[in-house]
């Protein structure tokens, strides 16, 4: 997704010049996926592995390396794995900066899954980070029989609904936590944005973009929007976010939804992840007519299990809602180069739509 290219790309400056971590004895960790060897894998598993191979290699920002194991065991029946990491080497080179990505997420599954009672997240068996690679060894959810999350039809509410509680549990579980809580967790998410706008313009003018309001194709005032809501989140509703809580960031246990790729996790606004959900599952009548119930759903949930008790007549808790659907802005602009025409059109312009059902950018405007 575009922003997790710009939130590389944000916190690049910090990243040469300080680590993330203090790391005091480097592990040997793998660099490209034929180092995944069945040595190595019986070395951090802490089970003797007699064969490991590799079915097939998916690249992207973080490659995905899927090994079928068979363990040195009597009537041992062969387990399908997923090896996630850093394992293009050119690609690090160019970007150093692209490890802090893969150490995010190695750290949400050591510090933070452990937590998360509420939620069902992918099997992990074992995750490490040196400061040059983060890799997690996971269950392979394809091979599971899982299926995945995507923008291309309207989700049913049942499928919404589902993943509106797992939301609930990571936000309720993490309410009003701070920075110091997560020290290795960096804030640069505005400012991955922020990046990206330097191109708004040129992308959203292009020939063949999805339709959206012609008052929304001003770069400038979009990005005046953007820094004004950035500045103006409150902080009541501060939580340990997903970051990226798009539809293609999700799986389907039995129909339920539930939501990987947490590279991106932030502090910030509870509304970021369920605006951001709920605008993208939605086709846009259908989010007209029933976004209200979904929202109240999400607050008695929130309750539920342990959060707060909000409700839709508070009008802290309106605004907040209404100004995160600009978390939309980001697959408005996404480039044909970095996702499909068929995934762009429908989430740009129902993100747009609500912006402009919301009145955001006036909502936002209006501000102190």
């Amino acid at each position: 997704m575009t922003e997790s290219v710009a939130l590389m790309t944000s916190i690049a400056d910090s990243a040469l010049t300080s680590k993330l971590h203090a790391v005091t004895l480097e592990p040997e960790l793998p660099v490209r996926p034929g180092d995944i060897t069945a040595d190595w894998l019986s070395h951090v598993l802490a089970r003797k592995v007699k064969t490991a191979t590799i079915d097939r290699i998916m690249a992207g920002t973080a490659t995905k390396v899927f090994v079928t194991v068979t363990f040195d065991e009597e009537r041992a029946v062969p387990v399908k794995l997923c090896v996630k990491g850093g394992f293009n080497p050119d690609l690090i080179q160019m970007m150093p900066f692209v490890v802090m990505i893969y150490q995010r997420e190695v750290d949400f599954y050591n510090n933070v899954a452990p937590l998360l009672e509420h939620m069902d997240l992918p099997k992990s068996y074992w995750a490490e980070h040196s400061s040059e690679q983060g890799i997690i060894i996971m269950e392979d959810l394809e091979a599971a029989r899982h299926s995945f999350g995507s923008p291309s039809k309207s989700w049913s509410i049942p499928n919404v609904l589902t993943g509106i509680e797992q939301l609930a549990a990571l936000h309720s579980r993490t309410w009003g936590v701070r920075n110091a809580d997560y020290p290795w967790l960096t804030s640069d998410y505005d400012q991955a944005l922020l990046h990206l706008m330097q191109t708004y313009d040129q992308v959203v003018h292009s020939p063949g973009r999805p339709t959206i309001p012609e008052y929304m194709k001003d770069q400038d005032r979009m990005t005046a929007v953007l820094k004004k809501h950035y500045g103006s989140r409150n902080p009541r509703f501060n939580c340990l976010l997903h970051g990226d809580s798009h539809v293609s960031n999700t799986y389907l246990v039995n129909g339920a939804t539930r939501f990987l790729d947490w590279q991106m996790i932030h502090i910030g606004s509870a509304f970021h992840d369920v605006a951001y959900f709920i605008g993208g599952a939605l086709d846009i009548k259908t989010r007209r007519r029933r976004e209200f119930d979904i929202l109240e759903y999400y607050l008695r949930t929130l309750e539920k299990l342990g959060g707060p008790c909000l409700s839709l007549k508070d009008e802290e808790v309106m605004l907040e809602y209404k100004k995160s659907f600009l978390a939309g802005v980001g697959p408005m602009m996404c480039p044909y180069e970095m996702q499909p025409k068929d995934w762009v059109f429908p989430m740009a312009e129902r993100y747009a739509a609500a912006l402009h059902d919301h009145n955001v950018l006036q909502l936002v405007e209006a501000l102190p």
